[in-house]
């Protein structure tokens, strides 16, 4: 959501160039620097982005919300 509505604003700042920020390159680029993202958001709430603050933000948000799904390797893996 956040990687979609920064992709649109870029391409409404350079609307000549626009077709030529895609998707494919913009995830490349995104997945790059969103650690850089991350830090100033953190930043902005008043929060101190530590160690301590990376592993919780890993142990809340990494949990797959569906946990009744079947997963496709799952009777392959031991």
């Amino acid at each position: 959501m956040c990687s979609r509505r920064i992709h649109n604003f870029i391409k409404n700042v350079n609307p000549e160039n626009a077709y030529r920020y895609t998707q494919l390159r913009w995830a490349k680029i995104f997945g790059e620097n969103a650690h850089r993202l991350l830090k100033e958001v953190i930043e902005s709430m008043g929060m101190e982005l530590s160690m301590t603050t990376i592993y919780e933000i890993y142990l809340q948000h990494s949990l797959d919300p569906n946990i009744n799904r079947k997963r496709l390797m799952e009777g392959w893996i031991a």
